[in-house]
């Protein structure tokens, strides 16, 4: 009799280990599964709050580069300062704005702003009036040459006629007859290395270009021109410098 109560006993205990350790299992199954499902949304809930134009927003930036749509055709800034441009007479003006992180949709709609004269040019390209310089836009739909610079943009090749650690001074050999100031530089011209394409072990150098052929590609305005002093021709801004 004794013994039949023993056996009865662990088996009660047997059957009650196999219970709780099966409770125990679906406990962490129904746990795991809800931690998966947690976390999940909370990477969909990042990804949604990763678009550009959330980013955008945030970060008080456009999502978009600048844009204007004129005539059916969106055109983005190339950055460059068109300095073939001479005629300050508009073709039209932009009328509309949209937020910057969006496209304009409508003729004469910008994303920067209103307000804004504009030329249509050639090839693809509208020039728009902004701070009294003619900037050069560019079809969306043509191909984005990053390494091609249009044709418009101030350009001459000269010779190298002495460099520093951080500067090269430069003469003039040829600039293209369209640039209404290529009898502007009689001088040496001082150019800083920012846009210089000659690097050395991944730093810009200027060592071994003494007598060498340069492109200079630049923005329009020119200073210290005059023959009278002594101080080297400056350009404003310098978009690249490319060794020959």
């Amino acid at each position: 009799m004794k013994k039949n109560i023993l056996i009865l006993l662990l088996a009660m205990i047997c059957l009650f280990t196999a219970c709780n350790k099966s409770g125990e299992k679906v406990n962490n199954e129904n746990k795991n599964e809800s931690e998966s499902i947690e976390n999940k949304n909370e990477s969909e809930n990042i990804e949604s709050e990763n678009t550009p134009e959330k980013a955008g927003e945030e970060a008080g930036n456009s999502a978009y580069p600048p844009m204007v749509k004129v005539d059916g055709i969106t055109y983005v800034d190339t950055s460059y300062e068109n300095a073939m441009a001479t005629c300050g007479t508009s073709d039209g003006k932009i009328k509309t704005s949209v937020d910057g992180t969006k496209m304009p949709t409508n003729d004469d709609e910008s994303n920067f702003g209103k307000g804004y004269g504009y030329q249509v040019w050639e090839d693809g390209y509208i020039n728009v009036e902004i701070d009294n310089r003619w900037v050069l836009f560019r079809d969306i739909k043509l191909e984005d040459k990053n390494d091609q610079i249009p044709e418009w943009v101030a350009h001459f090749t000269g010779k190298v006629i002495n460099t520093e650690e951080d500067s090269l001074l430069v003469e003039k050999i040829e600039m293209d007859d369209r640039f209404i100031f290529k009898d502007s530089l009689t001088k040496p011209i001082l150019l800083s290395i920012q846009n210089l394409d000659n690097e050395k072990d991944g730093v810009i150098s200027t060592d071994g270009l003494e007598g060498k052929t340069v492109e200079v590609y630049f923005g329009g305005e020119i200073k210290n021109t005059d023959p009278l002093l002594s101080s080297p021709i400056s350009l404003e801004k310098i978009y690249r410098i490319s060794v020959k």
